[in-house]
């Protein structure tokens, strides 16, 4: 009983209240009402507009946080391209010094070349004239031609020095060889129409045609010198014989002038 009797005295204030409320509301001017929904308005379409204000401004950040990133990317890559280059320079700093150095020794060697030539040539000249005698004259023919090689003006240092590095090879080269071939030699006053045997720069040998006369080089006495033909008439026909392809190479005795010991 008491619970409801407390009820009731507090339903009656509240509906006295609301039913003041309502009276009131009756004389309260809706004008008020009317500035303050176009204020709510307003904000609403302030704040829509600050929304759109904030996504524009979003995206912008955005796209410059992209563009940022990319020139970002573009930076380290122009920084390695940077370094390689740093490093290439490097090496063509360093390859120039050498180009440097190498253009001090060639105007050297180009100075030096011209008196070293003629010494290979001169050395040349006298090296044929004290060899054994064979094709002399083809031989001073080619050290004349490299000779007239160097006195050319139109000819380059190169190609000079190119005649006299093909007349070393070619005399070299007899040093290794072995070859037959005709000749005419001058044998106690009397010429004399021979083959020739030569064995690299070991032997020089010959045989008259009708194998009457074998003979070879004294390099000692620098002059022709008979053989005593039982010993070496066949054995150089068998030589003249191999160098010619006629026969199948075979061991042969030659007349060899014995190594002495060096003083």
């Amino acid at each position: 009983m008491n619970n409801r009797r407390l009820y009731s005295k507090v339903l009656v204030p509240l509906a006295s209240l609301l039913v003041i409320g309502t009276a009131k509301a009756q004389d309260v001017d809706t004008s008020t009402i009317d500035r303050a929904l176009n204020v709510v308005d307003e904000t609403n379409a302030a704040a829509a507009q600050s929304q759109e204000t904030i996504n524009r401004l979003s995206n912008a950040s955005s796209a410059l946080f992209e563009d940022f990133k990319l020139e970002s990317d573009n930076l380290e890559a122009l920084m390695v391209l940077n370094a390689n280059w740093r490093r290439q320079i490097a090496i063509q700093e360093q390859d120039l010094e050498t180009i440097a150095e190498s253009i001090a020794e060639v105007r050297n060697v180009t100075q030096e070349l011209p008196l070293l030539m003629n010494r290979m040539i001169s050395s040349m000249e006298q090296f044929v004239e004290l060899d054994m005698p064979f094709h002399v004259e083809a031989r001073r023919a080619r050290i004349e031609f490299a000779k007239a090689a160097i006195d050319n003006p139109n000819v380059s240092t190169a190609e000079r020095f190119r005649q006299i590095l093909v007349l070393y090879q070619t005399e070299n080269a007899y040093g290794r060889t072995r070859e037959t071939y005709p000749a005419t030699l001058t044998i106690d006053g009397v010429q004399r129409d021979v083959d020739m045997l030569r064995v690299g720069r070991v032997a020089l040998t010959f045989q008259t045609k009708d194998r009457s006369m074998t003979g070879a080089w004294d390099p000692e006495a620098r002059q022709w010198v008979t053989l005593d033909d039982g010993m070496y008439r066949d054995a150089i026909r068998t030589g003249i014989s191999v160098a010619s392809g006629t026969v199948a190479p075979e061991i042969i005795d030659l007349p060899i002038v014995a190594p002495e010991l060096a003083q």
